[in-house]
């Protein structure tokens, strides 16, 4: 006896998504979709099996396909909302991603505009070519999907056929993976900033840190952001990551200025895509305003991207954040195609110069100290602070002490420490202070 889900399954399923990408657990024996349902979602199998099935003309049920972990079936729903073509039913219990077809309109709407275009031109393709066959294809094997569409095409199989289909499928299985456990991590706040030290020149004092985000995940340890950040931008994580960053530095804050002083500040990390709409100046308003900080000890780091999309909008959130008293920073100053134009265009306090310039201070005669010296120079002439990072040698700090830097950063001074460290470090400053 078959274990049937409520009619249209793949609409209660939709529905229930909010437009994300959610794994559920299926007995066995589930009827996922049946032959003539409506299309709502795609699947992709991270475990257990799934067969496709189709009624015979006597009524009998007829397994097409039988499908495993990293397979991906009834995605015409994602482009389509014709009846489905045949039926699908789990085999044995099974963990399967369901995709609903907003999440597919969510990654596509933030693809850069000419990927967008290409892609929504192969979608467009691909529904004409899979209109007619059955959502039992099993696209993966050789003498399946690829014969039946070159019947309807009437092309050779190699012009058709995509080689690397099951690494694809793995790399994206595993960055579904990732994204539900982000989710996961967020809703335990297992999420934690580390704090490096950003230090004063000439006088060699602490002046702040900035706030680096790590995870404390529950089976891998400490990870650092450029095993997660990525798909976090990709999914739109990132956006509760900052402000889960946010609101821990202005939790940490008061204990950080009882040891170091009311002049302390800590940098904290925002993303472009916080850029898109104004809501951030509302978040960060609400955050402020709840923790009861003072605006004065919180600067924003952003990145080029932040601006590049949309400059007066990004100017709009930008005022918005400075007349709520906090600093802006515009990190990784000087690898951006553009970066020398924002200095009069966009409200920013500070520059941080790239760290791949200051390793480049004592290579090619003196043409690395030549660019920090017009870095520093441009801003000085709009009133800014710079700071230099990925200070590693004494003698870069003599550098940048002669070129006039405010202040420095890098691993000479300290690495990003835990809470409990930094503390230390402020109490017990190291020698070459």
């Amino acid at each position: 006896m078959k274990k049937k889900l409520p009619h249209s399954q793949d609409s209660a399923l939709a529905r229930s998504s909010g437009g994300l990408i959610k794994r559920h657990i299926f007995p066995a024996g589930t009827l996922l979709f049946k032959e003539g349902d409506p299309r709502e979602c795609a699947y992709l199998i991270d475990r257990g099996e799934v067969h496709i099935t189709e009624r015979t003309d006597r009524g009998a049920e007829k397994v097409l396909c039988i499908l495993n972990e990293g397979e991906i079936f009834g995605e015409m729903a994602l482009i389509d909302t014709t009846p489905r073509t045949a039926s699908a039913i789990t085999a044995e219990e099974s963990e399967i991603f369901v995709m609903p077809r907003q999440a597919l309109e969510n990654r596509i709407s933030g693809l850069d505009p000419i990927v967008s275009l290409l892609v929504s031109l192969l979608i467009e393709r691909y529904s004409v070519t899979r209109k007619h066959l059955p959502e039992s294809i099993k696209q993966g094997h050789i003498g399946d999907f690829i014969l039946k569409v070159s019947r309807y095409e009437n092309l050779p199989d190699d012009l058709l056929r995509l080689y690397d289909t099951a690494e694809k499928r793995e790399v994206a299985r595993q960055e579904l993976k990732l994204e539900e456990e982000l989710r996961a991590g967020l809703d335990r706040r297992e999420f934690i900033p580390y704090l490096q030290p950003i230090i004063t020149l000439p006088g060699l004092q602490l002046a702040g840190f900035e706030a680096l985000i790590r995870w404390q995940h529950p089976e891998k340890g400490l990870v650092f952001p450029d095993q997660f950040i990525p798909v976090a931008e990709r999914t739109n994580v990132v956006q509760d990551l900052d402000r889960m960053m946010l609101e821990q530095v202005c939790e940490i804050l008061p204990v950080l200025l009882k040891k170091a002083g009311p002049d302390i500040f800590v940098s904290v990390n925002l993303s472009g895509i916080n850029f898109e709409t104004g809501d951030v100046v509302q978040t960060v308003a609400e955050i402020l305003r709840k923790s009861k900080t003072n605006p004065h000890n919180i600067k924003f780091e952003i990145t080029e991207s932040a601006l590049i999309g949309d400059p007066a909008l990004a100017e709009d959130v930008l005022q918005g954040l400075k007349a709520l008293g906090v600093s802006i920073a515009l990190d990784d100053f000087g690898t951006g195609y553009s970066s020398l134009g924002y200095l009069h265009k966009f409200s920013i306090d500070t520059l941080k110069i790239d760290r791949s310039f200051v390793m480049q201070l004592h290579d090619n005669g003196n043409r690395g100290l030549d660019i920090i010296r017009a870095i520093v120079g441009l801003a000085r002439n709009f009133k800014l602070e710079v700071v230099a990072e990925g200070i590693e040698k004494e003698r870069d700090v003599v550098a940048l002490n002669s070129l006039g830097c405010d202040f420095a950063q890098g691993y000479l001074f300290s690495k990003p420490l835990p809470l409990s460290d930094a503390l230390t470090f402020i109490e017990t400053p190291p020698s070459w202070t």
